[in-house]
């Protein structure tokens, strides 16, 4: 199976997003919106993984728990390929050190297992869209720069998923799911 590890977005991520995904889509018709349902925070992508090999990830993200946190998404970003926009994507200004250590932590328990032998810089974002080819820089200039009004994602579990392909967008599956440790009252 096709497997990542990333934080859910709670159930309010959609209304926070509606009206921002009306203005995406009126400013840039020809960018393919990511159902809201899909939406996460990628922590780890492990390429392939052996469904034989589900509960051993599972076993290994409990030991690599951290204290909750929470992450505030306060910007929108385009990512390039060769100079042209490709994704449209939300994040923070400022990546708390809670989860940065939280993702060095999986990516140290999860080391050697599935099929994704690359290490990447952890950058989190919230994938919203793709543009069609084609796309010109001063057509996603105003998403940009726009103004984001703060949205607090609580950080409280994570979640092996599956990513099933097919046509259209891919359908996430939750195989498992991982509390992190509760704030201290």
């Amino acid at each position: 199976m096709r497997a990542f590890v990333a934080i859910p977005l709670p159930s309010s991520f959609s209304d926070w997003l509606g009206p921002y995904r009306t203005t995406f889509a009126s400013t840039v018709p020809r960018l393919g919106l990511v159902p809201v349902v899909s939406c996460h925070i990628t922590l780890r992508f492990l390429g392939e993984l052996p469904d034989e090999q589900i509960d051993d990830a599972a076993g290994r993200l409990s030991l690599a728990t951290t204290p909750e946190t929470s992450v505030v998404l306060d910007r929108f970003g385009v990512f390039r390929r060769d100079g042209h926009p490709t994704v449209l994507w939300t994040g923070p200004s400022f990546i708390p050190p809670t989860l940065t250590d939280l993702a060095a932590k999986i990516d140290l328990s999860l080391s050697g297992l599935g099929s994704n032998g690359r290490t990447e810089r952890f950058a989190p974002h919230v994938t919203l869209g793709r543009f069609a080819p084609g796309t010109r820089d001063d057509e996603v200039a105003a998403i940009e720069a726009g103004a984001v009004e703060p949205f607090v994602v609580p950080v409280t579990d994570v979640v092996l998923y599956e990513s099933i392909m097919g046509q259209g967008h891919p359908v996430y599956i939750a195989r498992a799911s991982v509390r992190l440790v509760p704030f201290a009252e």
